[in-house]
C-alpha cells in the first residue's frame, strides 16, 4: 500500500505539460512482506529485544519478525547466481557444544567462525553481558592440579579419607625395607612358617606336574576321561600304597630244601606237559560244600589256581589285599599287601613263579609268588580290566583298560611295547587262541568282539550283530575249538575259535541271572560241564552237549558268586568266591588209594556215583588196565 502510496502527488489536478515525477517501482506481488501488529505492552516490555530489519527495496523498516516462509527476489537470486556456494563440514561433538551454549546464553560460533548473537525474548542485553563477563573470569582463572596430596604425614586422612593411598614416607620404608629372610636367613623362621612355605612348595609343584600332564594327554582322551569319569574310581597320587608281603606258614622250606611253592612230589609228568588222557580223566558234577577259605576283609573278585598242577589258590579282593591258599593243607600260606583300592583281575604266568595283580587304583604289580617281594609295577593312568599273559613268553603280558585300548607292557622294563585301539568301549576280557595263543580275542562294552594279530595292532576279524550284548568274561573250550562268553542278557554264547570266529547260535546256555555282573565260567577239563554263578549267589551246572542244566546250588550270600575255577587234575573239584569274602570248595569223590599207582602219578581219581548201566563201563576199563599192568 505504502508503494501504491507514493505514486500519488498532492498536486494531481495539475497540467500536464508540468514535470513529471518519477513514479516507485512496485514490488513483486509473488513475495508478500507483511508485519503483524506490535501491541503497546510488547513495545513498552521488549522494545529493545526485537530484531530491526531493513528492506532495501522499499527502505520500509520492518519492526517484528518476519512470518511465513523465506523466499529470495528473483532479482537477488540473478545477483547470487554467479557466486559459488560452499558445502560446510561440521563436527557433531563440536555442533553439540555449540548448540547447548547457544541455549543458554544466546551466542554460539558458526561454522564460518563468525559469531552468531540471537536477541529474542528473554535475554536482554544486560543478561547477555553478564554471560559474556562469567565466560571471560572461568577462562582468566587457573587451573590447579595437584599430583601429590597437599599435606603428608600422618594428617593424609583429613584429605584422602581412611581409604587414603600411602604417604611418601611409607612408599619409601615399603621399598627400601628388609624381609625376614633377607636379615637373617630361613634359620630365623618360625617352625610354622617353614612349614607353610614347603607345603606351598610341595601344591605348586604338583599343580605344575598336573599342568603337565595335562598338555601331554592328547585331547581325544581328555574326552574320554570326562565321559567315562562318573563311572571310575577317583585317581590317586603316586603308586598307591607301599608293597608289602607276609608269610602265614611254619616254614618256607622244608628239610629237603623245596620251596613251599613247589608242587608235590610225583608230579614231575604234569609239569613237563604231557597231555591228560581224557578216558582216564572223567569228570563228573561235584554234590557238596566239602571246605570254605575265608580270610579278606572284604569279598574276592577273581581267583585263579597255579598252572598246570593246581596244589595252590590266588585270590585278589575287594579290600586290595592279594591271598595264595595251600590246597592241601587247607590254610592261607602268604598275603600281598600293594594297592589302595579293590583288585579287579590277578593272573599267574606260564609257570607260576610271578603274577600279575591288577587293581582300580590304576596300577599293576609283578609279584614274586614265593618271597612276596615286588618285582616291577606299572600303569598307565588309566583302571585295568583284565590281565592276560602271553602264551609263549612270559616277558610279556597283555592289560584291557577303560580307555577303550588293549596295552602290551615288557615285564623287565615296564614299558608298554604295544597298543590295540579299535574298541569304542572299555576292553573287558582277553583270551588267547589257534596254536596256543597265535591269536587274541577281546570283547569290550561296545558289544563287540574283535580277533587280533599277536603285536599287530589291526584286527584280523570283527564279530558283531544286533543281538549281541556286551561280554564282559571269556574261557577257552579244553578241547581249543570254542570259546564261551558271558552275555549280560542272562545267556552263555558259544564262538568258534580258528577258521570262521563265528557264533554258534544253536549253543546257547540259559537259566541263571547275570546282568549287571562279570561272572567268569569254568568248564571241566574233560570238556563235558559247564559251570558259572550268578548274581543271586547260585551256582548252576549245564551239560555242554545237551545245553541243560543238570545241577544248581546256593553257593554264596551277601552277592554273587562272582568267579569259578575246576581243578586241573581232581576231576570232580571246583572252587568259586563272592563278595561274602569267602572261597567254597565243591566236590564228591572218595580217594581210593588201590589207584595211588595209575599210570600218572599223583593224579587222584573218583569213585563216582554210578547212575547208569553206561558210566560202569569206563570203570571196568580203569580196573581191567590196573590189574593188567600189576598181573
Amino acid at each position: 500500500m505504502m508503494d501504491l502510496l507514493g505514486g500519488y502527488n498532492s498536486n494531481s489536478d495539475t497540467d500536464a505539460d508540468g514535470p513529471v515525477e518519477k513514479k516507485a517501482k512496485k514490488s513483486d506481488p509473488r513475495f508478500l512482506r507483511a508485519a503483524p501488529a506490535i501491541s503497546v505492552m510488547t513495545r513498552r516490555n521488549h522494545g529493545n529485544e526485537l530484531i530491526h530489519l531493513v528492506d532495501p527495496s522499499s527502505q520500509i523498516i520492518v519492526e517484528a519478525p518476519i512470518q511465513g516462509p523465506q523466499v529470495l527476489d528473483p532479482q537477488v537470486q540473478k545477483a547470487l547466481a554467479g557466486e559459488m556456494q560452499e558445502n560446510y563440514h561440521f563436527d557433531e561433538t563440536v555442533f553439540k557444544k555449540q548448540r547447548t551454549k547457544f541455549q543458554r546464553t544466546g551466542q554460539a560460533v558458526g561454522p564460518s567462525q563468525q559469531s552468531v548473537v540471537r536477541t529474542t525474548l528473554g535475554y536482554t542485553t544486560k543478561r547477555l553481558e553478564q554471560f559474556e563477563k562469567t565466560e571471560n573470569d572461568q577462562k582468566k582463572r587457573p587451573k590447579f592440579e595437584s599430583k601429590d596430596p597437599l599435606v603428608d604425614g600422618s594428617d593424609d586422612e583429613a584429605v584422602y579419607g581412611v581409604w587414603g593411598p600411602p604417604s611418601q614416607e611409607e612408599r619409601w620404608h615399603a621399598e627400601n625395607s628388609l624381609s625376614d629372610i633377607q636379615k637373617g636367613g630361613l634359620e630365623s623362621l618360625a617352625p610354622e612358617q617353614l612349614a607353610e612355605r614347603a607345603y606351598v612348595k610341595e601344591r605348586d609343584r604338583l599343580l605344575g606336574v598336573q599342568e603337565e600332564a595335562k598338555e601331554e594327554q592328547p585331547a581325544w582322551e581328555r574326552l574320554v576321561d570326562r565321559k567315562m569319569a562318573h563311572l571310575l574310581p577317583p585317581k590317586m597320587d603316586g603308586e598307591g600304597v607301599e608293597p608289602k608281603s607276609t608269610f602265614h606258614g611254619i616254614e618256607e622250606s622244608n628239610y629237603k630244601g623245596q620251596s613251599w611253592v613247589a608242587p608235590p612230589s610225583g608230579m614231575r609228568s604234569v609239569i613237563d606237559g604231557d597231555a591228560l588222557d581224557i578216558d582216564h580223566h572223567r569228570c563228573y558234577v561235584p554234590k557238596k560244600c566239602v571246605h570254605r577259605f575265608i580270610g579278606n576283609d572284604k569279598g574276592i573278585h577273581r581267583i585263579r589256581l597255579f598252572p598246570k598242577t593246581g596244589h595252590l589258590l590266588l585270590g585278589g579282593g575287594l579290600d586290595g589285599v592279594c591271598k595264595v591258599w595251600s590246597i592241601a593243607e587247607k590254610k592261607l600260606m602268604r598275603s600281598y599287601h600293594g594297592h589302595a583300592a579293590a583288585v579287579r583281575d590277578v593272573q599267574f604266568n606260564n609257570d607260576g613263579s610271578k603274577f600279575v595283580s591288577a587293581s582300580f587304583d590304576r596300577v599293576l604289580r609283578l609279584w614274586d609268588t614265593e618271597s612276596g617281594k615286588v618285582l616291577n609295577t606299572f600303569g598307565n593312568k588309566k583302571v585295568p580290566y583284565v590281565v592276560k599273559f602271553y602264551p609263549h613268553d612270559d616277558n610279556f603280558f597283555v592289560v584291557g583298560c577303560s580307555d577303550n585300548k588293549i596295552v602290551t607292557y615288557d615285564a623287565t622294563t615296564a614299558e608298554i611295547t604295544q597298543e590295540y585301539n579299535h574298541h569304542l568301549a572299555p576292553v573287558n576280557a582277553i583270551i588267547f587262541v589257534e596254536d596256543n595263543g597265535v591269536k587274541m580275542v577281546s570283547s569290550s562294552d561296545d558289544k563287540k568282539v574283535l580277533v587280533w594279530e599277536w603285536d599287530i595292532g589291526v584286527p584280523v576279524k570283527y564279530i558283531s550283530d544286533p543281538t549281541m550284548h556286551s561280554m564282559p568274561c571269556m574261557v577257552m573250550h579244553p578241547s581249543l575249538q570254542f570259546f564261551v562268553t558271558q552275555s549280560l542278557d542272562n545267556t552263555i554264547c558259544v564262538f568258534q575259535a580258528g577258521n570262521r570266529f563265528s557264533m554258534q547260535k544253536k549253543k546257547k546256555f540259559s537259566g541263571h541271572q547275570v546282568a549287571g555282573y562279570a561272572c567268569e565260567m569254568t568248564l571241566s577239563p574233560d570238556g563235558r560241564f559247564l559251570a558259572c554263578g550268578d548274581g543271586k549267589g547260585k551256582l548252576f551246572f549245564w551239560d555242554w552237549k545237551r545245553h541243560k542244566i543238570l545241577q544248581k546250588y546256593h553257593a554264596h550270600d551277601k552277592g554273587p558268586a562272582i568267579a569259578s575255577v575246576w581243578h586241573p587234575l581232581e576231576p570232580s573239584t571246583m572252587f568259586t568266591c563272592g563278595w561274602d569274602g569267602s572261597i567254597e570248595v565243591t566236590a564228591d569223590y572218595i580217594s581210593n588209594p588201590i589207584l595211588a599207582g595209575s599210570r600218572k602219578p599223583g593224579i587222584i581219581f573218583e569213585t563216582p556215583k554210578i547212575e547208569g548201566f553206561l558210566d560202569i563201563i569206563p570203570i571196568l576199563s580203569i580196573a581191567y588196565a590196573i590189574l593188567r599192568r600189576h598181573v
